[in-house]
C-alpha cells in the first residue's frame, strides 16, 4: 500500500467523517495527563487537537509524506499549548524506549497490519509504550456481513465534501474486493475534484488494504501480548457493543494492573 499517495488527500476523506473519534481521544489525552503516543498520526488529525488541548503527544507514521503534512499544518497551529513531535517508525516494530500514560491507534489502523502475526506484533510494541497502569485505546470497524459478502465490483458513493487546500468539491466513491477466507479488503478509493461548473479537473484512485478482525479475535490477540480489554464501546459516546454497532472501541490495560 502506498501511504505516501494517500498524503495529499488524507484530509479531504476524513472530512467527511466528523469528529466524534476525535473528541474521544482528545478526552482520554486530558484525562490521562500525558504525554500520549499517537501510532499511526497520519496528517495530525488527531495528535494536533492533542496538543491543542495543552497534552504533550508523540505521533508516530509509516509514510514520511504524511508526516511532512503533519509538520506542515503544526507550523501553522497557533499556540497548541502542548508539545509535539512527528516520528518515521513501523508500528509492527516500533520502539522508541519511552512509555506513555495513554497510547493510541485511532482511524481502524490496526487493519493495516495484513496478517494475524503482524496485528498481534503491533499489539505487543504499542503494549511496549505503555507505562505501568497506563491504557492503550483503539477502534475498528465491525465487519458488515453485506461488505464482506459484496462480490459486485460496483463503486459505491462515499460522499461529498470540499478540498480543505483548494477549496473545490470533491466526490468520493470506493469498489471493495473482499476475500472472506482471510479477512481482508482490497479498497480502490477514488476521489474526483471538480471544477465551478461541476465538471471533473483531475480523478485520483487510491489503494487501501486491511484485514478486519471480529471482537472475539481481538480478546485472543490481546492475551497473547499480556493485555485485557477493560472496556469495549460500540461508538465514541461509550454506548453498548451490539450486532448493529458500526464501530468498537477497545480501552485495554495490561492484564496484570
Amino acid at each position: 500500500m502506498d501511504y505516501d499517495a494517500w498524503a495529499e488527500w488524507y484530509d479531504v476523506f476524513y472530512s467527511t467523517a466528523g469528529i466524534e473519534d476525535v473528541e474521544f481521544y482528545v478526552e482520554l489525552a486530558q484525562a490521562s495527563g500525558g504525554p500520549v503516543l499517537e501510532i499511526g498520526c497520519g496528517t495530525g488529525r488527531v495528535s494536533l487537537p492533542i496538543a491543542a488541548a495543552g497534552i504533550d503527544v508523540v505521533g508516530v507514521d509509516f509514510s514520511t509524506a504524511m508526516l511532512a503534512k503533519a509538520r506542515e499544518r503544526a507550523a501553522t497551529t497557533k499556540d497548541p499549548g502542548g508539545a509535539f513531535e512527528f516520528v518515521q517508525g513501523d508500528m509492527r516494530t516500533l520502539a522508541l524506549d519511552r512509555r506513555f500514560p495513554l497510547v493510541i491507534i485511532p482511524a481502524r489502523t490496526l487493519y493495516l497490519a495484513l496478517t494475524a502475526e503482524e496485528q498481534v506484533e503491533t499489539l505487543r510494541r504499542a503494549a511496549s509504550h505503555m507505562a505501568p497502569g497506563g491504557t492503550l485505546a483503539f477502534n475498528l470497524f465491525v465487519p458488515d456481513p453485506d461488505l464482506i459478502a459484496d462480490t459486485s465490483k460496483e463503486p459505491f458513493s462515499m460522499g461529498e465534501t470540499i478540498n480543505p487546500e483548494t477549496g473545490l468539491r470533491c466526490l468520493l466513491s470506493a469498489v471493495n474486493h473482499p476475500d472472506p477466507l482471510v479477512q481482508t479488503i482490497h479498497s480502490t478509493q477514488t476521489v474526483e475534484e471538480l471544477d465551478d461548473d461541476g465538471g471533473v479537473m483531475r480523478a485520483v484512485d487510491l489503494e487501501v488494504n486491511l484485514r478486519y478482525l471480529y471482537p472475539s479475535e481481538i480478546h485472543v490477540m490481546l492475551e497473547q501480548v499480556g493485555l485485557v480489554a477493560d472496556q469495549v464501546f460500540g461508538d465514541f459516546k461509550g454506548g453498548p457493543l451490539t450486532e448493529d454497532s458500526d464501530e468498537m472501541v477497545w480501552l485495554v490495560r495490561t492484564a496484570a494492573s
